[in-house]
This record gives structure tokens, C-alpha cells and sequence, in this order.
């Protein structure tokens, strides 16, 4: 492991005093379950690592206010599991967090440094992009807001500045009729990076038969990192859920994916089993709709 110095703030202010002064050759550590063993590997080599995981009064919570739902960036993903707000209709959230590595892994690695991570190896990004989530950015002088899909620009890549800190995520919660669901394939059945990862928000009109609203997202659609699959929702929306507009959303997806292959999984494979997720989990949310 690199050499570097550390810095642990006494609380969030003075964490973003030190940024705003030393950002620019600061990493900043939070659970270390992705972070350290890539300093292990000399995949980073800081000159300062800022480890914010004491501050667990300020950035680790899960809270709805209003019609927002908000997670602090050092929840941890048991947090999640154990959250009553993240039950029923957004179920993916659970979901995503049973697959999630081992009982070890979940009680220390977080929300933020999961988006952070900016990966497609992330399970909750593609959770949170089908909801349309954003993340509150904070500095020494104020914050800003930034839609998720905004703030990742790239593969370990984000649009945040040196001075800046991840704080929260956070959400919408839909009304009415709604149903989500995670869909996740690795080469075996838990401590596996995804091949292939699905998250796929639903809302129905009272009919529940009209699809009202929909999100979804993938690892991967065209790129290196987590995107939603925008051809897909817009065949669904204002449509009956059938199996014909099912197929329609289908063939949507096959066209905007671009899945590159790897040693673990070819391209073609990768996409077939995308369409088989997103048949799985839109008729997994239309049995739910209709009180299975």
C-alpha cells in the first residue's frame, strides 16, 4: 500500500473546511470496501485521504421529508436492508441489497461510496437512476443539487469539484400505484459482480393496466457505467402493459444496448439476458398490480 497522509475531521464542518483547502490532492474514504483495495492494488496512490466515517450523526440516515425520500452518503447498505421506508413498492431497494456481497461487506460499504465508485459494477446506481434520484454536493460556502445521471460523466468519473462532498442522495417517492423490482447476474448467485444488472421502477393509472410512469436502468446501455434505457421507457408510457407492449419495449432495448463482451460474458449473451430481465421484472410488477 502507497504512502499518504490522513486526515480525520473533528465534524462536517470542519471536513469541508479541509476540502475546500487541500481538495485538489484529497481522496476522500468513507467505508473503504471499494477504496482500500484498490490502494492495496496501487490503483490510487493519494497524497490525503480525508476519512469521513466518523461522521455518522451527519451523513448516515434514511429519512422521508414530505414527499423526498433522503439517504445520507455513510448509510450503509444493512441500513438499507433494515429500513421500513424502503419496503413495499420500493422493494429494489431490499432487493439490491440482499445481493450485495457478504454480511461483512453490507454493515460497512455505503450508498455514497457506491455512486460515488461510479462503476457498472454498482448495484444501487442503477436503482437510483430509475428513479430519477439526485445528490446533494456540499463546500465550505453553500450546495448544490445535481440529477444522478448528471453527476457521473464517466467511469470513475464524476461531476463533482476537488472541494465538493457527496453528502445524500435522494428521491421523489411516487404516488398512487407503484411497484419496482432488481434484477441482478453474476456468474454465481451472491458475492458476484453483476454481468448484467436491471432496476425497473413502475407506476400504473388506476386502471392498473396503463403504464402512467416507468423508469428504467441497466449497468450498462451504450457506455462504461450505469445509464437509463430511454428508448425502452418511451414505448411503455401511456401504453397497456401486455405482451405486446412488453415485446415493443423489448426490441426498444435491444437497440439502444451496445454491450460490449469481456472474458466473463459476451455482448450477445449480455443482451439477452437484459431482455430477459426486463420481461421478468415488468411482469413481476404487473402480478404485484393485480394483488399476486
Amino acid at each position: 500500500m502507497p504512502e499518504f497522509d490522513m486526515y480525520v475531521p473533528r465534524d462536517l464542518r470542519d471536513a469541508l473546511k479541509f476540502l475546500e483547502e487541500e481538495g485538489k490532492r484529497t481522496t476522500i474514504l468513507a467505508g473503504g470496501t471499494d477504496l482500500v483495495p484498490r490502494l492495496k492494488r496501487r490503483q490510487v496512490v493519494p497524497q490525503v485521504l480525508l476519512d469521513i466515517s466518523g461522521l455518522q450523526g451527519d451523513l448516515r440516515y434514511i429519512r422521508r421529508e414530505g414527499d423526498v425520500l433522503r439517504l445520507g452518503c455513510l448509510t450503509t447498505i444493512s441500513d438499507v436492508l433494515e429500513s421500513e421506508l424502503l419496503g413495499g413498492g420500493l422493494g429494489m431497494f431490499k432487493q439490491a441489497a440482499q445481493r450485495f456481497g457478504a454480511p461483512q461487506v453490507r454493515n460497512v460499504a455505503t450508498i455514497g461510496g457506491n455512486v460515488a465508485s461510479a462503476t457498472s459494477s454498482e448495484d444501487f446506481i442503477p436503482v437510483l437512476l430509475s428513479l430519477r434520484a439526485k445528490v446533494k454536493l456540499l463546500n465550505a460556502r453553500g450546495e448544490r443539487s445535481l440529477p444522478l445521471e448528471e453527476l457521473i460523466v464517466g467511469k470513475r468519473a464524476l461531476a463533482r469539484a476537488p472541494h465538493e462532498l457527496l453528502s445524500e442522495v435522494n428521491f421523489q417517492v411516487p404516488h398512487g400505484n407503484f411497484w419496482s423490482g432488481f434484477e441482478k447476474l453474476g456468474r454465481r448467485n451472491s458475492l458476484a459482480i453483476a454481468l448484467v444488472n436491471m432496476a425497473l421502477f413502475l407506476a400504473l393509472e388506476d386502471d392498473l393496466e396503463t403504464v402512467k410512469d416507468v423508469g428504467i436502468a441497466l449497468n450498462r446501455v451504450s457506455g462504461k457505467v450505469p445509464q437509463r434505457a430511454l428508448e425502452a421507457e418511451g414505448k411503455l408510457k401511456g401504453q397497456s402493459l401486455s405482451p405486446s407492449s412488453i415485446s415493443l419495449a423489448q426490441s426498444a432495448l435491444a437497440s439502444e444496448l451496445n454491450l460490449k463482451g469481456d472474458y466473463r460474458a459476451s455482448g450477445w449473451y449480455r443482451t439477452e439476458v437484459a431482455l430477459v430481465q426486463l420481461r421478468r421484472l415488468l411482469e413481476s410488477c404487473y402480478v404485484k398490480a393485480r394483488g399476486g
